[in-house]
């Protein structure tokens, strides 16, 4: 009796052969594939881009590797986080990108070991620019506990016209009035006085 995992399946298109394990085989690489683009196209991309570096001096990296290695890489990319040295570090999907752009960028200045053997580089990187990020923040928070609370500040918007309006002059003292009623009088009765003595 033929083995279940060897018998061979005909196509009912094309009358090709295939066995269990070639079927399963594609259908595991269409689920590892679709896994990848619904976290990105373009970090799909590059991660595809990514790939080409564990291949070996003139040969071709087999599509059962390379479903491996993104296998490897997918649970992480999909909680957005990695673990490095023994600790967890968030790992966002732009620091993955910028990642693999590093590595790609390197290769291209042969500053790169190749073949990769893992992805024990591409972690460390991720896990560098997290710590980075995380030692910025912290001094941040240092800082603004040195400083204290900032004082409120408004920025409400000033009417051209009110800001370029002059200064209000102080309104100037007034006019003294005239002399009393009782002064007149009295200056009067003196004019009154003086004409009488020169007639």
């Amino acid at each position: 009796m033929v083995s279940p995992s060897v018998e061979n399946l005909a196509c009912p298109v094309c009358s090709a052969t295939l066995n269990f394990e070639q079927i399963l085989g594609r259908l595991e690489a269409d689920r590892t594939f679709d896994r990848m683009v619904t976290l990105s196209v373009p970090l799909g991309t590059l991660v595809l881009q990514y790939l080409t570096l564990f291949t070996p001096p003139k040969q071709r990296l087999t599509n059962s590797k390379k479903l491996r290695l993104m296998a490897q890489l997918l649970p992480d990319l999909e909680r957005r986080a990695i673990t490095h040295k023994g600790r967890d570090w968030p790992a966002p999907l732009p620091a993955w990108a910028a990642a693999i752009e590093q590595m790609l960028s390197a290769r291209a200045n042969d500053r790169l070991t190749l073949p990769m053997t893992g992805h024990a580089y591409l972690y460390s990187i991720v896990a560098a620019q997290a710590d980075k990020h995380e030692a910025a923040q912290e001094q941040q928070h240092e800082q603004e506990r040195r400083m204290g609370p900032r004082p409120a500040t408004t920025h409400a918007p000033v009417q051209v016209a009110q800001a370029l309006q002059p200064a209000p002059r102080l309104a100037a003292p007034a006019t003294p009035a005239g002399p009393s009623p009782t002064v007149r009088k009295f200056r009067e009765e003196i004019e009154r006085k003086k004409k009488a003595a020169q007639s």
